[in-house]
């Protein structure tokens, strides 16, 4: 009589692997949350987060608005450069220092736009740069206005925008790439395939041009 042959032990199951004794033990990692980023659907919270002064809200608001930012105070400034940088300077500056909550992304663009009127306004009661070219400005289309300088500088906006419409493709462009995106003027350059001194000629030229048509806006506002 055979017996039957006992049934084959399972494979045992594997030995968790050890650590080296001199290795460190690390939990394993959370999992990970994507992190909510700012948008002007959630204008509260954004300008909450200005409020506090968090560099990423900041970062974002420049990333999104510092093009339209500089386009406001380029025409509060009647097309001075240098003078809109200064009001730009000033309003980035109030927004660190005086935001509040806000509840919607045109509440946040009035309260920008404000503060850059109250800039140029501070700039203006100190004379200098800007008193001398709103002054020029106001000479041109109403030599007896009294308007207050909020109206003034609606009207600039508004007349400067007409102008660019004004303005041939190319010119329109470097207006735009000079002082609305900031090109490096190199860059300018080749895009154009064109010189760097020739482009410096053509926008002298076109701020002459720009200046005139903002005039000449200007003069048929009601």
């Amino acid at each position: 009589m055979t017996c039957p042959l006992p049934e084959p032990f399972p494979a045992p199951p594997p030995w968790p692997a050890i650590a080296d004794a001199g290795a460190a033990v690390t939990a394993a990692p959370a999992p990970a949350t994507p992190a909510e980023g700012f948008s002007f659907a959630a204008v509260p919270r954004l300008s909450e987060a200005l409020k506090r002064g968090e560099e990423e809200a900041f970062a974002w608001l420049h990333s999104a608005w510092a093009q339209r930012i500089h386009r406001y105070c380029f025409a509060l400034a009647a097309g001075d450069e240098t003078l809109a940088g200064e009001i730009a300077q000033s309003v980035w500056l109030r927004l660190m220092r005086h935001i509040r909550t806000l509840p919607d992304e045109a509440a946040l663009w009035n309260w920008t736009a404000c503060a850059a009127r109250h800039a140029a306004a501070d700039l203006r009661r100190k004379g200098g740069r800007y008193f001398r070219v709103l002054a020029h400005f106001a000479r041109w289309w109403r030599p007896a206005a009294t308007e207050a300088a909020d109206d003034a500088a609606d009207e600039l906006t508004s007349a400067l925008e007409s102008a660019l419409e004004r303005l041939g493709a190319m010119e329109r462009d470097l207006i735009e790439a000079r002082y609305f995106s900031k090109e490096p003027l190199a860059a300018t350059a080749a895009r154009h395939a064109l010189s760097t001194r020739a482009i410096e000629g053509r926008l002298a030229r076109t701020r002459e041009r720009l200046r005139l048509l903002v005039a000449e806006e200007l003069q048929h506002l009601p």
